[in-house]
């Protein structure tokens, strides 16, 4: 069984999949991340690499290396024998994944390498899907999330996002979590709620600012978002958001492992890992606080007491310091 893979195309949400499921292999996610190691080739050494590649495993049968960029970073004469040699020295306890965000060419130096290198290698190119391609990829997606999208809706969000499948995957989370998982996704979902691609119409990179404690950038994109959508629907989707976030933490804060999130909250699981990596970016009190906020202000909106506008822009805290976590 090959334990080096050369992953080469422009479709990177596919390749991200791949070395998922490879890196799933490795035990639980604690485990798992212990015995992993991304580099990136243009800024790292050879010797750097071939340390990690040599180390024994740890609580586990293998370790997953991530080298991205190493086609043009190791292609001079001087580095590029001793780059295949630390590949034809790689031990089989070690799986190596080497990530080229472009097509590689026949006659590339690093694919000829793993077309010769018999059963040790393999090379496979991954490519955007297009037209209706894209379409039914969403669907799929959709599918694997726990959700569904009508096929008017996946027309539509395709001709939104073109090629584009990192946009496309967010906008995807974004329309599922807008229909609570409770009902397929329609067109006038995706008409409502999806923008086009691009950070300022990204709902969930908000909160993964606020999670890092970067206040300044959670206000920017907020103020985009309320350009974009709704107010009032917005509003409901971060009150929901942050609902499930911070049962998400508590379930964290008492050692629950993703799969037995799921099962307390009875959401999917791919749901359940998502919102565990955003909720460990919180603390507890930060979350608790942030939802009563919310609360309060969604009182305050129902009894004309506040514009939603202005509830909004609340949201955000003038700092960051009550946002840092005390679990990483």
């Amino acid at each position: 069984m090959a334990n080096i893979h050369l992953y080469h195309g422009d479709d990177e949400v596919a390749m991200r999949d791949e070395i998922a499921k490879l890196q799933s292999k490795l035990g639980d996610a604690t485990t798992a991340e212990m015995n992993t190691a991304r580099f990136e080739g243009p800024s790292t050494s050879i010797d750097t690499i071939r340390n990690a590649a040599q180390a024994a495993p740890f609580l586990s049968e293998g370790r997953l290396i991530i080298v991205t960029g190493a086609a043009k970073a190791f292609s001079a004469a001087q580095p590029r024998p001793r780059f295949t040699r630390l590949l034809e020295d790689l031990p089989e306890t070690t799986t190596l994944v080497l990530v080229e965000n472009t097509e590689l060419e026949e006659k590339n130096w690093l694919l000829k390498w793993a077309q010769s290198a018999g059963g040790r290698a393999q090379a496979r190119k991954f490519q955007l899907p297009q037209g209706g391609l894209m379409a039914a990829w969403l669907q799929q997606r959709a599918r694997e999330l726990g959700g569904e999208l009508r096929p008017q809706a996946a027309a539509a969000l395709s001709q939104l996002i073109g090629r584009d499948k990192t946009a496309a995957a967010q906008e995807i989370e974004k329309l599922l979590a807008y229909t609570g998982y409770s009902r397929p996704i329609e067109a006038a979902d995706v008409a409502a709620l999806s923008l086009p691609s691009g950070e300022q119409g990204d709902f969930f990179a908000l909160i993964d600012a606020l999670g890092a404690g970067n206040a300044a950038r959670a206000m920017q994109m907020l103020q985009a978002l309320m350009q974009e959508r709704d107010l009032i629907m917005l509003y409901f989707s971060l009150v929901g958001h942050f609902r499930l976030l911070l049962q998400t933490r508590e379930l964290v804060e008492a050692r629950k492992a993703d799969p037995e999130i799921a099962q307390a909250l009875g959401i999917h699981p791919y749901r359940a890992q998502k919102l565990a990596a955003q909720a460990r970016r919180f603390s507890l009190g930060a979350l608790e606080a942030i939802y009563k906020r919310l609360l309060d202000l969604d009182e305050q909106i129902k009894t004309g007491e506040i514009e939603p506008e202005l509830a909004m822009m609340q949201v955000i805290p003038p700092t960051s310091t009550t946002l840092s976590s005390s679990v990483r």
